[in-house]
Protein backbone atom coordinates (compact mmCIF):
# COMPACT_ATOMS: atom_id res chain seq x y z
CA UNK A 1 0.00 0.00 0.00
CA UNK A 2 1.32 3.49 -1.20
CA UNK A 3 1.45 6.49 1.33
CA UNK A 4 -1.18 7.99 -1.05
CA UNK A 5 -4.15 6.16 -0.55
CA UNK A 6 -3.57 6.01 3.14
CA UNK A 7 -3.29 9.61 3.69
CA UNK A 8 -6.53 9.83 1.40
CA UNK A 9 -7.81 7.55 3.77
CA UNK A 10 -7.26 8.78 6.58
CA UNK A 11 -8.36 12.50 5.82
CA UNK A 12 -11.68 10.90 4.81
CA UNK A 13 -12.03 9.46 8.76
CA UNK A 14 -11.16 12.28 10.37
CA UNK A 15 -13.47 14.99 8.10
CA UNK A 16 -16.53 11.94 8.19
CA UNK A 17 -15.65 12.23 12.25
CA UNK A 18 -15.42 16.05 12.36
CA UNK A 19 -19.35 16.06 10.23
CA UNK A 20 -21.23 14.72 13.05
CA UNK A 21 -24.81 14.81 12.69
CA UNK A 22 -27.58 13.53 15.57
CA UNK A 23 -30.66 12.10 14.70
CA UNK A 24 -32.78 12.03 17.64
CA UNK A 25 -36.61 11.54 17.71
CA UNK A 26 -38.25 13.55 20.07
CA UNK A 27 -41.32 12.04 22.31
CA UNK A 28 -44.84 13.28 20.52
CA UNK A 29 -45.47 16.74 21.02
CA UNK A 30 -47.93 17.46 23.75
CA UNK A 31 -48.11 20.09 23.39
CA UNK A 32 -43.75 20.59 23.61
CA UNK A 33 -40.91 19.32 23.56
CA UNK A 34 -37.17 20.45 24.61
CA UNK A 35 -33.44 19.66 22.88
CA UNK A 36 -30.09 20.72 23.27
CA UNK A 37 -26.79 19.68 22.04
CA UNK A 38 -23.07 20.34 22.29
CA UNK A 39 -20.97 20.55 19.15
CA UNK A 40 -17.36 20.60 17.55
CA UNK A 41 -16.67 21.52 14.16
CA UNK A 42 -19.04 20.75 11.46
CA UNK A 43 -22.27 19.15 12.11
CA UNK A 44 -26.05 18.50 11.29
CA UNK A 45 -28.52 17.72 13.75
CA UNK A 46 -31.96 16.07 12.45
CA UNK A 47 -34.96 16.32 15.44
CA UNK A 48 -38.02 14.54 14.11
CA UNK A 49 -41.42 14.97 16.14
CA UNK A 50 -45.03 13.09 15.46
CA UNK A 51 -47.54 15.29 15.55
CA UNK A 52 -51.20 13.26 16.40
CA UNK A 53 -52.97 15.35 14.64
CA UNK A 54 -53.08 18.54 12.29
CA UNK A 55 -51.33 21.70 14.19
CA UNK A 56 -49.76 25.62 14.55
CA UNK A 57 -46.38 24.31 14.81
CA UNK A 58 -43.21 27.16 16.36
CA UNK A 59 -39.83 26.12 17.25
CA UNK A 60 -37.41 28.27 18.37
CA UNK A 61 -33.46 27.73 19.20
CA UNK A 62 -30.84 30.07 20.87
CA UNK A 63 -26.93 29.98 20.69
CA UNK A 64 -24.53 31.66 22.85
CA UNK A 65 -21.15 32.85 22.68
CA UNK A 66 -19.02 34.33 25.40
CA UNK A 67 -15.80 36.15 24.43
CA UNK A 68 -13.20 37.76 26.62
CA UNK A 69 -9.77 38.92 25.95
CA UNK A 70 -8.95 36.98 23.58
CA UNK A 71 -10.64 33.70 23.96
CA UNK A 72 -14.07 32.96 23.11
CA UNK A 73 -16.51 29.79 23.97
CA UNK A 74 -19.70 28.72 22.56
CA UNK A 75 -20.16 30.18 19.10
CA UNK A 76 -21.91 28.32 15.98
CA UNK A 77 -21.16 29.81 12.79
CA UNK A 78 -23.29 29.49 9.78
CA UNK A 79 -25.96 28.79 12.54
CA UNK A 80 -29.13 27.82 10.73
CA UNK A 81 -32.44 25.73 11.10
CA UNK A 82 -35.08 24.42 8.73
CA UNK A 83 -38.82 23.22 10.70
CA UNK A 84 -39.49 20.61 7.77
CA UNK A 85 -38.15 22.72 5.25
CA UNK A 86 -39.28 26.46 6.31
CA UNK A 87 -35.91 28.26 7.49
CA UNK A 88 -35.90 29.67 10.91
CA UNK A 89 -34.80 33.46 11.34
CA UNK A 90 -34.04 35.30 14.24
CA UNK A 91 -31.95 38.44 15.69
CA UNK A 92 -27.97 38.28 16.77
CA UNK A 93 -27.77 40.39 19.94
CA UNK A 94 -23.85 41.37 20.61
CA UNK A 95 -23.84 42.95 24.37
CA UNK A 96 -20.05 44.20 25.68
CA UNK A 97 -19.64 44.66 29.55
CA UNK A 98 -16.45 45.08 31.76
CA UNK A 99 -14.36 43.34 28.86
CA UNK A 100 -16.71 40.97 28.09
CA UNK A 101 -18.91 40.36 24.95
CA UNK A 102 -22.14 38.23 25.35
CA UNK A 103 -23.15 37.43 21.70
CA UNK A 104 -26.75 35.68 21.00
CA UNK A 105 -28.43 34.09 18.42
CA UNK A 106 -31.83 33.04 18.50
CA UNK A 107 -33.57 31.58 15.27
CA UNK A 108 -37.47 30.97 15.62
CA UNK A 109 -40.42 30.23 13.74
CA UNK A 110 -43.78 28.74 12.89
CA UNK A 111 -45.63 26.42 10.48
CA UNK A 112 -49.14 24.93 9.67
CA UNK A 113 -48.92 20.73 9.68
CA UNK A 114 -51.00 18.04 9.07
CA UNK A 115 -51.20 14.86 11.15
CA UNK A 116 -47.28 12.74 10.54
CA UNK A 117 -43.89 12.52 11.24
CA UNK A 118 -41.78 15.96 10.69
CA UNK A 119 -37.90 17.10 11.41
CA UNK A 120 -36.13 20.00 12.76
CA UNK A 121 -32.85 20.38 11.01
CA UNK A 122 -30.11 22.55 12.94
CA UNK A 123 -26.70 22.80 11.02
CA UNK A 124 -23.94 24.91 11.66
CA UNK A 125 -19.97 24.73 12.55
CA UNK A 126 -18.58 25.10 16.18
CA UNK A 127 -16.24 27.43 16.69
CA UNK A 128 -14.84 26.48 20.05
CA UNK A 129 -13.85 22.66 20.02
CA UNK A 130 -16.58 20.80 22.45
CA UNK A 131 -18.19 23.88 24.29
CA UNK A 132 -20.66 25.20 21.68
CA UNK A 133 -23.90 24.14 22.24
CA UNK A 134 -27.38 25.34 21.08
CA UNK A 135 -31.12 24.75 22.49
CA UNK A 136 -34.61 25.11 21.76
CA UNK A 137 -38.05 24.13 22.22
CA UNK A 138 -40.93 23.01 19.89
CA UNK A 139 -44.40 24.16 20.42
CA UNK A 140 -47.78 22.51 18.53
CA UNK A 141 -50.96 23.62 19.40
CA UNK A 142 -53.49 21.45 17.52
CA UNK A 143 -55.83 23.26 14.66
CA UNK A 144 -59.45 22.94 15.56
CA UNK A 145 -61.64 20.68 12.74
CA UNK A 146 -64.18 21.99 10.54
CA UNK A 147 -66.95 20.10 13.14
CA UNK A 148 -65.76 23.14 15.39
CA UNK A 149 -65.97 25.59 13.31
CA UNK A 150 -69.45 24.30 12.25
CA UNK A 151 -70.54 24.27 16.06
CA UNK A 152 -69.31 27.43 16.90
CA UNK A 153 -71.24 29.31 14.07
CA UNK A 154 -74.45 27.16 15.26
CA UNK A 155 -74.38 28.42 18.91
CA UNK A 156 -73.48 31.98 17.34
CA UNK A 157 -76.55 31.77 15.10
CA UNK A 158 -78.99 30.52 18.41
CA UNK A 159 -77.09 33.36 20.68
CA UNK A 160 -78.03 35.92 17.71
CA UNK A 161 -81.70 34.13 17.20
CA UNK A 162 -82.30 34.60 20.61
CA UNK A 163 -80.86 38.16 21.09
CA UNK A 164 -83.39 39.29 18.70
CA UNK A 165 -86.38 37.51 20.11
CA UNK A 166 -85.97 39.55 23.09
CA UNK A 167 -85.37 42.74 21.34
CA UNK A 168 -88.62 41.78 19.50
CA UNK A 169 -90.37 40.99 22.20
CA UNK A 170 -89.56 43.97 24.00
CA UNK A 171 -90.91 46.17 21.03
CA UNK A 172 -94.09 44.54 21.01
CA UNK A 173 -94.36 45.19 24.71
CA UNK A 174 -93.70 48.70 24.60
CA UNK A 175 -96.04 49.29 21.51
CA UNK A 176 -99.17 47.81 23.53
CA UNK A 177 -98.77 50.84 26.74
Amino acid sequence: MTLKPLMAAVVLSLSGAAAQAANVELAPLTPSASFSNTVSGAFTDVWTFNLGTASVVAASITNVEVSFASSSVGGIQGFSAWLNGVQLFGPTSTINADGVTIKTQVLAGGTSLPAGIYELRVSGTGVSGGNASYGGNIVASAVPEPQSYALLLAGLAVVGAVARRRKLGAETGSARA
